[in-house]
């Protein structure tokens, strides 16, 4: 079995199999007795690969990831993409909701190096990074190198329903040569639609606590497939 697709490690309870999860990502991988559903799109990166191996990763049973360092950061590699772009599709929910609903996590990307994006510090470089907050709204920021505050994108937030705890949210990130867009699955309003923005194209990317410092209410991750556009 590929490393990327090795079973979770760091369970602290007996797993419970879960047939709808394994039977979605088997077609979205194209697994199994499923069928890929990534209509001829080359396969980029699936699963969590090496992030099971840190001591900042801790997995729950259904094999759902979560961030318990301190710096609530995690980067997970770099994206070879092809010369349309790529999509990283993931899930991402909240285990316990409120009472700041203003709170936020997400994803950054676009890096040129694995040095990752933390939340209100300067950082060393630029990129972009998804704000999702537990009220659902959404939206896309820039980052600049030295700068501890991202430069929002696009015309404004993006109202989507608010999610509930321990449900998760299908997010797709598109990043063509000249455009940068982020949906939330499940309706077709929920996107920010494609923003002209060319100025971030590196590989690396990672996962964000934000603005979340309460432990219980940690967000979580799922099912990480990227594949070329």
């Amino acid at each position: 079995m590929p490393k990327s697709l090795r079973p979770w490690r760091t369970v602290t309870a007996t797993p419970r199999p879960d047939p709808a999860r394994i039977a979605r990502l088997e077609r979205e991988l194209g697994i199994g007795d499923g069928e890929p559903s990534l209509d001829g799109r080359r396969c980029l990166m699936a699963g969590w690969g090496d992030a099971l191996d840190s001591s900042d990763i801790t997995a729950d049973e259904y094999g759902r990831i979560s961030l318990t360092g301190k710096a609530g950061i995690h980067a997970l590699g770099a994206i070879s993409s092809g010369p349309g772009g790529y999509r990283i599709q993931v899930d991402m929910g909240f285990r316990t909701i409120g009472p700041n609903l203003a709170v936020h996590s997400g994803l950054y990307f676009g890096h040129t190096s694995a040095d990752a994006y933390r939340f209100g510090i300067a950082g060393t470089m630029g990129g972009y990074h998804l704000v999702v907050r537990q009220s659902g709204r959404m939206r896309l920021f820039q980052h600049l190198p030295g700068a501890p505050a991202g430069r929002a994108l696009g015309s404004g937030d993006v109202h989507t329903p608010a999610p509930k705890a321990g449900e998760p949210m299908t997010f797709e990130i598109d990043v063509t040569p000249e455009t940068v867009e982020v949906r939330r699955l499940g309706d077709p309003g929920w996107t920010t639609g494609p923003i002209p923005d060319d100025m971030h194209r590196g590989g690396h990317f990672g996962l964000s606590n934000g603005s979340v410092d309460n432990p219980a209410g940690r967000p979580f991750w799922d099912y990480l497939v990227v594949t070329e556009l």
